[in-house]
């Protein structure tokens, strides 16, 4: 009896470990094969060149390895006034990483479980593209950005009137059964202005089934997720993954769930909030479906993020509980349509194929030594991850570069995101000579 209740203990523990060995931890940079000192000096100089030259007040950092945190580090304050100095539980607007943290894991979950196909038209569950032009493209072209989406839809055009006024009806200063959509502090939507939206995007004009990078299919994704699912966006993806996974620190609109002072702002908006963006989503179009979108409109640290990330790079478990089925990951981080020369995945973006450790930091995408294997996204206001299963690697670059303006480039110029990504796997190849 002794031997079997040891034998019970000894499983259980086993069990117990396995359980817990998939999940993130802190540990040196030496301990999984990189030269630390090399990482963060590298880092650190990058980063404060970068704001020396104002490409964004602050940033937040975080590169991990075999599930391993090795560097964690935010820099920098809010704003040029310095007032606030960025900490490691701030949270940053994502923009278009929103694609991948928000939609992108929603639909792989939905797809998964058979409520929706790849390769059946989209219109089957968003009914405002039966009898448009849209109509037989399918969830994958849109995922891919290869369904001949313009771009993006004209907000402006949408609100405003020919003499550029707001168009009378569509916000109210305050909040009714009328109007229950909050776009902003004391701006909020008429109720049907998501039927606006999407009707705007079923009229747009389709262009040849080629690349063409478009934010327009992932403003529809959350009504497919409700529809589907009954459960508002945000509310599946909290109980789907963010609970779950202890990522406590990613949703939407957190002006009402978050201190304020731990939430990074935005731009100086001069047309449309006409006010210091914070706490709201910065994107205009997100902003008028009252900031549940799938384009833009999540908000993160890197802790959170590098949750959901190694979640992905674990094959779909995160702390002995599977979320997603590997092969779903592999297909979904794949390139969908290389004899287009289109390098997408679904949701996922992906390096250029002539990507190469050779190349410039002009010529390659993202950083030079990123694999064939690697997947990310980028964002607008200065954000961007990238997973690499080839090397076990997880680096996310938060930062608010479009205070207080987003003509402010400095970020791309220096290309910074993708250099401090090189010094990753330069440090890799350091620890290894």
């Amino acid at each position: 009896m002794k031997r079997i209740l040891l034998l019970v203990v000894a499983l259980a523990a086993a069990v117990s470990v396995s359980a817990k060995s998939d999940t993130l931890s802190y540990a040196s940079a030496e301990s999984v094969g990189m030269d630390g000192k090399y990482l963060s000096t590298t880092i650190d100089s990058l980063v404060e060149y970068a704001m020396s030259q104002h490409a964004f007040p602050g940033c937040q950092i975080l590169v991990a390895r075999h599930g391993k945190i090795v560097h964690h580090k935010s820099y920098g304050h809010h704003t040029y006034r310095r007032y606030r100095a960025v900490e490691n539980d701030h949270i940053f607007d994502l923009a278009s990483c929103s694609k991948v943290m928000g939609a992108t894991i929603a639909m792989m979950k939905l797809v998964e479980d058979g409520l929706i196909g790849l390769d059946e038209p989209f219109s089957k569950s968003f009914p405002y593209f039966v009898g448009s032009n849209k109509e037989d493209v399918t969830l994958r072209e849109f995922l891919a950005h290869q369904g001949g989406l313009v771009p993006s839809v004209n907000v402006y055009r949408i609100m405003y009137d020919e003499q550029g006024r707001l168009r009378e009806g569509l916000f109210s200063y305050t909040p009714s059964e009328e109007y229950p959509i909050e776009v902003y502090k004391n701006m909020w939507a008429r109720k049907d202005m998501r039927e606006i939206v999407y009707k705007a995007v079923a009229d747009t004009p389709l262009g040849p089934k080629k690349f063409r990078y478009s934010c327009m299919s992932f403003l529809c994704y959350p009504y497919v997720v409700e529809s589907l699912t009954g459960k508002g966006f945000e509310q599946f993806l909290r109980d789907t993954y963010y609970e779950p996974l202890g990522a406590d620190a990613i949703m939407l609109n957190p002006a009402h769930k978050y201190p304020k002072n731990k939430i990074l702002p935005t731009e100086v908006d001069t047309v449309y909030r006409n006010d210091l963006i914070h706490g709201y989503v910065h994107d205009e179009s997100a902003a008028m479906l009252g900031g549940v979108s799938g384009n833009a409109g999540v908000f993160a640290n890197t802790e959170s993020m590098a949750k959901v990330l190694q979640m992905l790079l674990n094959g779909g478990t995160y702390g002995g509980k599977r979320y997603l089925k590997r092969k779903t990951i592999e297909e979904w981080t794949s390139c969908q349509y290389p004899e287009n020369r289109n390098r997408r995945g679904l949701g996922f973006d992906r390096p250029i194929f002539s990507n190469s450790p050779e190349l410039s930091f002009d010529d390659a995408y993202p950083a030079p030594s990123a694999t064939q294997k690697s997947f990310g996204h980028y964002g607008f206001t200065g954000t961007m991850f990238w997973v690499d299963p080839a090397e076990d690697i997880i680096y996310i670059f938060l930062t608010n570069r479009v205070y207080p303006n987003r003509s402010i480039d400095a970020l791309g110029r220096e290309s910074t995101r993708t250099k401090c990504q090189e010094a990753v796997y330069e440090a890799i190849r350091r620890f290894e000579k």
